[in-house]
């Protein structure tokens, strides 16, 4: 059924328990700040095991964090060479693990990584400070700009929200995503998950509210500068806008790189312009002031 809707078959794969990060708003309870790791010789053994019993081509690295170990990417790389093995796969990671190492994007694209979903979450650096996200923006644009260079597509994780984020902030999210024209965006708002910094920074606002069943991750469960309709809007708005940058990124291509996917951004236009101005409509209606900036 994979193979029918999507042209290949993946497995998930899990190398690391944890993360030693502090982002104040993770899921950090379940797991602490241990980091507990495989070995990239056992991974890869793993892979080449199951790949030859079910034949699948790519690989869903679900880890919080990838190779965040000193050489573990480099010897990662080494394996599947070693053994031969060919699968694409992709993985979720930090701009400044991206960056810690010098070659750590090589090891990555070398060793058969085609896209990287990046824990982006604001524009601002004031928002990321506030987060604990311990990053920097300059990282994210170098990030994404070295995964380019090595021809491995770049995902943004976004979150809007935040505690005191101000239009202002969400402008320069916006901007950063229109400036950097990853290949994919992920958008949610600030979740409070009980036994985070967060949440207890936000408990006595969420009353009845507690979990998943009581909302989702469009859902604004505490009072913030916004009403809880504007972020959910907002979040349709991005996307259209995003969109649409992409469609004029790929008729400015159009000529040069000729391709059947420039040529579908490029036609969808049609439709996204409009939807896009509808969108950010229906976004003054519910809070016209802040978003007269845009």
């Amino acid at each position: 059924m994979w193979i029918d809707n999507h042209g290949y078959f993946s497995l998930n794969f899990v190398t690391t328990r944890g993360c030693p990060y502090k982002c104040n708003w993770c899921a950090k309870p379940i797991y602490g700040n241990r980091y507990n790791s495989h070995s990239p010789e056992n991974i890869v053994l793993e892979i080449k095991k199951w790949q030859q019993q079910f034949g699948f081509t790519h690989i869903w690295f679900a880890d919080d964090i990838f190779g965040l170990k000193p050489n573990w990417l480099k010897d990662f790389e080494y394996h599947i060479k070693k053994e031969n093995v060919k699968v694409n796969y992709k993985i979720q990671s930090r701009a400044d693990l991206l960056l810690l190492e010098e070659d750590n994007i090589k090891h990555l694209a070398n060793s058969g990584c085609s896209m990287v979903w990046m824990g982006a979450e604001s524009g601002s650096q004031r928002i990321l400070d506030a987060m604990d996200k311990g990053t920097k923006v300059e990282q994210i644009y170098e990030a994404t700009r070295l995964l380019k260079k090595h021809n491995i597509h770049v995902s943004l994780f976004l979150q809007l929200g935040y505690l005191e984020e101000t239009i202002d902030d969400i402008k320069l999210t916006v901007k950063m995503v229109e400036e950097l024209l990853p290949d994919d965006i992920g958008i949610s708002v600030s979740y409070p998950l009980p036994g985070t910094v967060f949440y207890d920074k936000v408990k006595e606002e969420l009353k009845g509210k507690s979990n998943w069943t009581d909302s989702d991750d469009l859902d604004m469960m505490f009072k913030n500068t916004y009403k809880p309709e504007f972020y959910k809007q907002l979040q349709r708005y991005i996307h259209r806008r995003y969109r649409k940058q992409m469609g004029f990124e790929s008729a400015r291509k159009l000529f040069s790189q000729p391709s059947g996917q420039n040529l579908k951004n490029t036609l969808s236009l049609i439709k996204i312009i409009p939807q896009e101005f509808l969108e950010k409509q229906k976004l003054k209606q519910i809070e016209p002031d802040a978003t007269a900036k845009f």
